[in-house]
């Protein structure tokens, strides 16, 4: 087990928060224990190799091999592909394909607009309902039946040293 001095502890406590490490799931004592690969954890997923098909491992045993495949465009997914492949077919033909049309709505979606209508009559609804009470401030406030501070000589009221 290795005995940090205060200066490298603050050092490191103050590259894990820059770094933001947590954002990957280690805390301080994971970097505690290995600093090295826990940064190297950090470069691999700012660099989005995972979207490279390249791993952490590869990564570890080969970094520049990383770098350089981080400076690649990343691949398209597949529905980008799917849209690359038509426009290459268009181009090459010469032939556009015929655009579908727009399915309708089903018959249980319902209107953005009438929802918000829907919801501002409620909203008056439940305003109406508590428009009698008093005010303060434009707050509501429930009027107290109490006293902050009881008149004395009341009922079970017995003064010092006269029981």
């Amino acid at each position: 087990m290795k005995t940090y001095s205060n200066p490298e502890v603050d050092h490191y406590a103050d590259r894990f928060i820059l770094l933001g490490l947590k954002r990957l799931g280690y805390n301080l004592a994971h970097y505690f224990a290995n600093p090295r690969r826990c940064e190297m954890r950090d470069r691999y997923d700012r660099l989005r190799l995972s979207q490279h098909g390249m791993s952490f491992d590869q990564f570890l045993t080969d970094p520049e091999r990383g770098e350089e495949l981080a400076l690649q465009d990343e691949p398209p997914l597949p529905s980008q592909h799917a849209a690359i492949l038509r426009l290459w077919a268009q181009q090459d033909t010469g032939l556009a394909t015929k655009p579908r049309p727009a399915e309708p709505a089903p018959a249980e979606w319902q209107d953005w607009r009438e929802l918000i209508e829907q919801w501002r009559l409620e909203a008056e609804q439940a305003e109406a309902a508590v428009a009698h009470l008093p005010q303060r401030n434009g707050t509501f406030v429930e009027p107290l039946h109490h006293h902050r501070h009881p008149r004395r000589g009341g009922a079970g009221f017995v003064k010092r040293g006269e029981a």
